[in-house]
C-alpha cells in the first residue's frame, strides 16, 4: 500500500512540474503582457528616421513588412539639423526641399508595397534628442533605424544619432545596418 501511494504521489509530482516551470520563466501573466506592450511583432505604431541615406529604403521597407499584419501605423521623421549660431526658427529652403525629397522617396517605397505613411519635417539642433521626443509624443512602441556605414579609424560606429537613440529611446530599435564595403569587411584567417 505504501508503494502505490508513492507511486501515485510522484504522478501529481510530474502533473504540476510543467506549471511550475513555466510560472517561473515568466515575468507577469501572457495577458497582461500582450496588453501592455505589443512587441516587436506587433507593433501599433512605428517610427522610422531617415536621412537620405540608402539604407533607409531597408528600413521603410522592413517597418512596412512589420507594420502589415499588425495594421500599425507608420511616422517617417527626418530632422533637420539648425546650426548653433542660428535661431531654431531659421528658414532653412533648400535644406528643406531636399527633406521633403526624402520623405517623397520613402513614401514611394511604402506605396510599392502597399502601405501608407505619415511624414514629419522636424527643425533642431541635434537630430538624436528631436527623434526621441517625437516617437514619444506620437506613442511609437517601436523604431525601425537604418544605419549607413560610416568608418571611424578604419571600424564601423553607430555616429551621435544612433548612440543617442540606442541610449535613450523609451521604446525598441531594430537597428538595420548597411553592408560593410570591402576594405572595412573582416578577413579571418587561420593561425597554425
Amino acid at each position: 500500500m505504501a508503494g502505490r501511494r508513492s507511486a501515485a504521489h510522484g504522478r501529481a509530482e510530474r502533473r504540476q512540474l510543467p506549471k511550475m516551470t513555466s510560472r517561473i520563466f515568466r515575468s507577469r501573466p501572457a495577458a497582461a503582457q500582450s496588453s501592455e506592450r505589443p512587441g516587436i511583432l506587433r507593433p501599433r505604431r512605428i517610427a522610422v528616421p531617415v536621412r537620405g541615406d540608402p539604407v533607409d529604403k531597408d528600413a521603410i521597407r522592413a517597418a512596412c513588412r512589420l507594420a502589415r499584419p499588425a495594421k500599425a501605423s507608420i511616422l517617417v521623421i527626418t530632422v533637420l539639423e539648425v546650426a548653433r549660431n542660428l535661431p531654431l526658427t531659421a528658414s532653412l529652403g533648400g535644406e528643406l526641399g531636399r527633406a521633403e525629397e526624402v520623405l517623397a522617396s520613402m513614401e514611394e517605397v511604402a506605396a510599392e508595397l502597399d502601405s501608407k505613411v505619415q511624414t514629419t519635417v522636424l527643425q533642431a539642433r541635434e537630430a538624436g534628442p528631436a527623434l526621441i521626443d517625437e516617437a514619444r509624443r506620437w506613442e511609437a512602441d517601436l523604431m525601425v533605424v537604418g544605419l549607413a556605414t560610416k568608418p571611424r579609424f578604419g571600424e564601423f560606429t553607430l555616429g551621435r544619432t544612433g548612440t543617442e537613440l540606442l541610449n535613450h529611446a523609451h521604446c525598441r530599435l531594430i537597428l538595420i545596418r548597411a553592408a560593410l564595403p570591402e576594405d572595412m569587411a573582416p578577413v579571418l584567417t587561420e593561425i597554425s
